[in-house]
């Protein structure tokens, strides 16, 4: 799922420079007003008609029950969870703009941060997605919700709870069942997914490959950079000590922070744009501003960083 090296021939043009404060501190600042635009966007909205969301809960009300009941509930699921992982992202933004600023500043953390507001960001995108039809949405929550179970049994295996185990897969099992959701094997009889409707999705998704499809188009992929840092890759960690002037210690560049910044955006910009997709949520207007924030702000933090230098 993840990727510890650089996709071949991406280069990556590094400001490095030391983080200052009055950067660390406009650099937050940045971010922190980001954030309050896409919360002002988000707000509670209701659906619009005509949208995928109203017409797949369409589709499935007039589903004969006990299909149609099963269905819904599944569906409920999805929503709810796609609106979790939402908050998080949330969550990891806050979280990134009071590490920017502390002391001595950080290294690697804010790229971390930025992988997981990410991550969260590319679930909603994943469940929200409004080019796919309702069925494979089922799927691909189904394939989501085993493999989230499958992390659970592990834990309850660890903790001796072996009861819980077998409770919790003849209830996940059940379900799906109930929902006509197919369990799909290969050859050798390994689960690799489920089918609804003909509609076939695998288990998981590869992050990579969906960040670097599904990110805007000004963001170049930077899922390797991001877990070079998060896995602790020398190849990435012995930057910050070629920055160090007397080549000891570990320094953090005005580049680590930006990047951080500008992936948190991206992420953020894609979470909007699959809402708006999939609940018909009149965003045009708003996505603009953010755009228009970001390219202004981005100049001011290059500025501040060379200014630095």
């Amino acid at each position: 799922m993840s990727v510890d090296e650089i996709p071949q021939g991406e280069e990556i043009q590094l400001m490095a420079v030391p983080i200052t404060e009055e950067f660390a501190e406009a650099a937050a600042e940045v971010l922190r007003g980001y954030r309050e635009l896409v919360e002002k966007c988000v707000g509670h909205p209701e659906p619009t008609e005509g949208s995928p969301f109203m017409a797949e809960v369409a589709r499935i009300n007039t589903t004969p029950d006990p299909l149609g009941t099963a269905r819904g509930s599944l569906h409920a699921m999805l929503v709810e969870i796609a609106g979790m992982s939402f908050d998080t992202a949330i969550d990891h933004m806050r979280a990134l703009e009071h590490d920017i600023v502390r002391k001595p500043p950080p290294v690697w953390s804010t790229l971390v941060m930025a992988r997981a507001v990410l991550e969260s960001a590319l679930l909603v995108d994943y469940l929200f997605d409004p080019s796919i039809s309702g069925a494979l949405r089922l799927a691909r929550c189904a394939g989501l919700w085993r493999k989230d179970t499958d992390h659970r049994t592990n834990l309850a295996k660890v903790l001796e709870r072996e009861d819980e185990v077998t409770e919790v897969d003849a209830y996940v099992t059940k379900a799906l069942d109930e929902c006509n959701i197919v369990a799909r094997h290969n050859a050798k009889g390994k689960l690799t997914g489920y089918s609804a409707d003909s509609e076939v999705s695998p288990l998981d998704y590869n992050i990579t490959e969906r960040a670097k499809g599904r990110l805007p188009s000004w963001m170049p992929m930077p899922y390797g950079l991001l877990s070079g840092a998060a896995h602790s890759r020398p190849w990435m960690t012995n930057r910050a000590r070629v920055v160090a002037e007397d080549g000891s210690g570990l320094v953090g560049e005005a580049a680590t922070v930006m990047t951080a910044v500008m992936v948190a955006m991206a992420s953020m910009e894609m979470c909007l744009r699959a809402l708006q997709g999939y609940f018909g949520y009149a965003l045009d207007t708003a996505l603009a501003e953010l755009d228009d924030y970001r390219k202004l702000m981005s100049l001011r933090l290059i500025g501040l960083a060379h200014a630095s230098g």
